[in-house]
């Protein structure tokens, strides 16, 4: 294929230089990072107090703006949360300082059966990429990797569906009537929605990852429980069509 006609014009080069930009090393990290305080129970149980009004201080690249800006958006909730969501910011550029792994390691290792309570949907998801790239275990790293790209997923499928004016919660009716010869990307077979069991064995899967880790188990628990109890996402949808209907 011609690179003028690749879904992405530029390919993977543009997509990697994008991705390059944003990862550019924080400035003043690893100093940050040792003057915060060592006690995680206080850090969890203290709260943010609102900043004041002004703009964030100093250069953009320096550490010291993005933690004023983290701190803003946290005011009211736990001070660890804060650091939680410092240390992935470091972790997420190049070449980050090993206290920022170590101190998002120890987080979880010490406070995470408590604290994964204190994350919305996306820390969550960004504490599963975390997971991914900065992991200790091979568990961590696959778990971390597969639940982010689950919910990357879901996010993408269910936010295009959107278009169909349907609430999440609402599977297509007439499922017979509806059966279409249009063909899958890559010409795939079709999943069979009444039979299939692509679902579920991805589901497991990354259940035994949450399984073989006790300190990532936290995390990867609460992820897959949202996923096998909210009806708003693809995977509820897929089990409606899975049900067998009442005899009348």
């Amino acid at each position: 294929m011609d690179i003028a006609e690749e879904i992405y014009p530029g390919g993977f080069h543009t997509l990697m230089r994008r991705l390059e930009k944003k990862r550019r090393p924080y400035e003043g990290s690893a100093a940050l990072l040792q003057s915060l305080p060592s006690d995680l129970a206080a850090l969890e149980a203290a709260t943010i107090a609102p900043p004041p009004p002004e703009n964030a201080p100093g250069e953009k690249q320096h550490i010291e703006t993005k933690w004023f800006k983290i701190r803003r958006d946290f005011a009211g909730l736990s001070e660890l949360a804060a650091v939680h969501a410092l240390c992935i910011a470091i972790l997420r550029r190049d070449d980050p300082p090993q206290l920022a792994r170590d101190l998002f390691l120890r987080i979880w290792q010490e406070r995470g059966a408590s604290f994964v309570n204190c994350l919305d949907t996306r820390w969550l998801i960004s504490t599963a990429s975390t997971f991914g790239d900065h992991g200790e275990t091979e568990a961590q790293r696959r778990g971390g990797q597969g639940l982010s790209m689950l919910f990357d997923l879901i996010k993408l499928h269910d936010s295009e569906r959107r278009l169909s004016g349907r609430p999440g919660n609402f599977a297509f009716p007439n499922l017979k009537r509806r059966k279409s010869d249009h063909p899958l990307a890559f010409d795939m077979t079709a999943y069979s929605l009444r039979s299939g069991d692509l679902d579920m064995n991805m589901l497991a899967r990354l259940w035994q990852c949450v399984e073989e880790d006790p300190v990532f188990r936290p995390l990867g628990a609460r992820m897959l429980r949202m996923v096998m109890t909210d009806d708003r996402s693809i995977f509820a949808r897929l089990r409606h069509y899975k049900r067998k209907p009442t005899p009348p």
